[in-house]
């Protein structure tokens, strides 16, 4: 018997987003170590009940202007040797969500400061900023481009106005240090990705954020997608793949999908790429899972770190292909 559809229920047109506030704290510290917390089907099909704990408790808020240093009591992470050089901590405020959104920001060598140029990524429903998967991903992309990695609850709903609460916090910094021509590129185009359910929060987000657009040729620059691990094939065998299909045509979309993802098979994929508007490119890692563990162990953290280097060459127009097969 053919899987059944899943029917999701996202409203046709995007609901009017109110008035949003952000205001940010950031240390100089090193981001987080990588947590042996891992991502997997089970974490993903879970019902939450309960929410996603980072492994560092939350930043207690201060007024403090965005982009001001803070030092916090949270254990650093900078006293781990394997921890990324590239990044430190961020908390973000903002009005569409209820808690402070801790994040990683991950600076490429080219610019030591400016984000808005980059990606805006979360993680899975089981997992945090330190799986490895993330941070692997993450540190392959800053090579070439800045990354705002940002933790989420288990919630969808909230992961989605979290999205919203970082692309609003990009366009604020822009503007008061003095970004202007920045700012007003992110008017017209947002860069969004995350892994297995942050993949699905990503996709409603970037839908949500091109409906806003008030004029046409905004419209059709409004929106990338970096979709790792995307978890195509619910725990029911339900296909979840009607906001993909409800995706413009002028969104583009980039697919990182292991081989062996039981939760998105190549052929479920491919066929649902078909029905697509939105053009979409592949990367496939060979011997991947849905956690994109391979084998040997020791191959993963470079393979890794090759799916977001390519993925930052995909942003900036050099990935020609349409399908690339990596690793062993």
């Amino acid at each position: 018997m053919p899987p059944k559809r899943h029917k999701f229920d996202e409203p046709a047109s995007a609901p009017e987003l109110k008035k949003r506030a952000t205001r940010s704290s950031a240390k100089s510290d090193t981001a987080a170590t990588q947590d042996p917390t891992l991502e997997s089907p089970k974490a993903e099909r879970k019902i939450a009940k309960s929410k996603s704990k980072p492994r560092s408790k939350e930043l207690v808020q201060k007024s403090v202007k965005p982009g001001a240093a803070e030092r916090s009591d949270d254990p650093s992470p900078a006293d781990n040797a394997a921890a990324p050089r590239n990044v430190t901590t961020l908390t973000i405020t903002s009005d569409l969500v209820k808690k402070p959104i801790h994040c990683h920001k991950y600076i490429t060598t080219k610019d030591t400061s400016d984000l808005s140029s980059g990606l805006i990524f979360t993680h899975g429903a089981g997992g945090t900023l330190s799986t490895p998967a993330v941070v692997n991903f993450c540190v392959g992309f800053s090579t070439s481009l800045p990354v705002l990695a940002f933790q989420g609850s288990m919630h969808l709903k909230s992961r989605m106005n979290a999205f919203h609460a970082c692309v609003e916090h990009l366009k604020s910094e822009a503007t008061e240090t003095g970004l202007k021509n920045k700012g007003n590129a992110l008017e017209t185009r947002s860069l969004l990705g995350g892994r297995s359910m942050g993949a699905r929060a990503a996709v409603i987000a970037a839908t949500e954020i091109v409906h806003e657009k008030k004029s046409e040729s905004h419209r059709q620059t409004a929106a990338q997608l970096i979709l790792v691990s995307y978890p195509l094939k619910g725990p029911k065998d339900d296909i979840r793949d009607q906001i993909l299909l409800k995706l413009p045509k002028f969104v583009d979309v980039l697919f990182i999908i292991g081989d062996k993802d039981s939760m998105c098979p190549l052929d479920l994929l491919n066929d649902t790429r078909g029905k697509m508007s939105a053009k979409s490119q592949l990367i496939v890692v060979r011997g991947a899972d849905h956690g994109m563990h391979v084998k040997p162990a020791k191959l993963e953290n470079g393979i890794g770190e090759e799916t977001g280097s390519l993925a930052a060459e995909w942003v900036n127009g050099r990935m020609e292909k349409e399908l690339v097969y990596i690793g062993e």
